[in-house]
Order: structure tokens, then sequence, then C-alpha cells
């Protein structure tokens, strides 16, 4: 096959893949991939500005059901968000399980919390992978909650043995400057 061809046919690939609306990384950029989830766009905006302040490869946590604005209404405490939390055993399904974890050495895992907590759509991932040898960095988006919590629960259900670095949680409105000087200092 000619390289023309080649490069034509990986192109084209490459395109579908985007319109697709696919999430995965369709490869590898870097040697950190940033694992985020998002109902409401916040934690979207800091995994955007994270990625972009050191160069990460991104990839979005998707629910199977996403999440409707009636389910994230707090202040209802029969809803899909209360309930979800109020189950720490509970796991909501993902739309695909198609994150290829392989090529990074570290996983920046962002998402918001929720009373406290992250999201049980992160415990599922983090159950659905295999993170032995990767290095894990926690990082929320949060109105008011500390992280520590999140993080002990995630470091109880993570599959594999992974080495974590310490924490942080950051305004969705994080700056570049602001993400890569603590990070820098880990």
């Amino acid at each position: 096959m000619s390289n023309f061809l080649v490069r034509l046919l990986s192109s084209l690939f490459a395109f579908f893949l985007i319109m697709s609306g696919s999430s995965v990384a369709s490869a590898a950029t870097s040697d950190t991939l940033v694992v985020y989830f998002s109902a409401t766009g916040n934690t979207r905006a800091m995994a955007s500005t994270i990625s972009t302040a050191i160069g990460a490869d991104r990839y979005e946590i998707v629910p199977l059901e996403p999440y409707s604005e009636e389910d994230l209404n707090y202040h209802n405490e029969s809803c899909r968000a209360n309930s979800e939390q109020k189950d720490p055993a509970l796991r909501p399904k993902l739309k695909a399980l198609d994150a290829d974890l392989t090529p990074y050495k570290t996983v920046i895992l962002a998402y918001p919390l929720w009373w406290a907590e992250e999201p049980r759509i992160i415990d599922t991932f983090v159950e659905s992978y295999d993170f032995s040898g990767k290095t894990v960095v926690p990082v929320c988006t949060s109105g008011g909650s500390g992280i520590e919590k999140s993080i002990e629960n995630i470091k109880k259900n993570i599959k594999g043995k992974p080495s974590f670095k310490e924490g942080k949680r950051f305004s969705s409105h994080v700056t570049a400057d602001e993400f890569k000087g603590w990070y820098d200092s880990l």
C-alpha cells in the first residue's frame, strides 16, 4: 500500500472517530490522561484547562443514561443524584467501556463532589479498569466540600495497585497557570 494511501486512510479513520462522538483518544499524544465526569459542565471546563495546561489527553466518562436537570435537583431528596449517593454500592452504567489506559503513566481523575463524595459513576469507572502501575491524581470541583472522603473511597474501590498523588479541589474556573503551578509541585 502506498504511503499516501495509508496516510489518507488514517486521516479518514481519525475524522470518522471524531465525528462519531467517541470519547476515546484516537492515539496517545502524552503520557498523561485526564479522565473526567461532568454532569453540568463545570468539571468539563476544569478538565479542558488541565489538559491544555500540561499537554494531556482527555477522556470523558459518559453515563449510559444522561443526567437531566431534575436528576441533579439536590433540593429534592429523591432526585437521581441524591438517590445514587445514598447507596455506596450503586454503580451507574457507562455509555462505553472504551478507554485505553495502556499508554499512560499518569491518570488525572477529575470529577465534581456530590455531598462531599465522588459521584458513584466514578466508582463504576475505577472498578472497570486496571490501574496497576499508574499514578492517579484526583482533582475535583465543589462549592465547598473537601476532597478527602472522595479520595478515601476511590482508593478503596480502584482496581489494581496504582500510586496516588495528593488530590485537590479546584474551582471550575481554575487557570492553566494555577493548575500547572500546583501540578508541577507534586
